[in-house]
């Protein structure tokens, strides 16, 4: 009889650990700026926005790239799980020449590497 009840919890915890792995989905928003605004040298780039995710997810990266030169001008990597972000993030213009930067948010949905990614351009001009 113990032996049966023993049996019978290992087989009810085993299926109850078997549960399937929740499916995070993400959608990013930009409210600022809008894809392929001009931006003068000495003004401020803000991106503003939000993540909202169906369930916790386990932070992200923000990339001002400057795809003139291939360099990253601006990255911050926020490592807080929470099923919402406010995105607020600022870079002043400072290129030596018209360039476009692309500003990219990178969202890790879980700690299985499934990430969600959105990405727009400005046009940065110099002095």
């Amino acid at each position: 009889m113990t032996k049966s009840i023993i049996i019978i919890a290992l087989l009810s915890v085993s299926l109850i650990s078997c549960k399937k792995d929740e499916i995070v989905t993400a959608t990013i928003t930009f409210n600022t700026p809008s894809a392929n605004d001009t931006i003068p040298f000495g003004s401020v780039v803000h991106l503003t926005g939000s993540v909202n995710g169906s369930a916790e997810m386990h932070g992200y990266t923000v990339t001002f790239t400057n795809l003139t030169t291939g360099s990253d001008v601006f990255s911050e990597i926020y490592d807080v799980h929470a099923a919402n972000y406010a995105l607020d993030y600022s870079w002043t213009n400072n290129v030596t020449d018209t360039s476009v930067v692309k500003l990219l948010v990178d969202v890790e949905k879980d700690h299985d590497g499934n990430m969600e990614m959105k990405e727009i351009s400005v046009v940065c001009l110099p002095q």
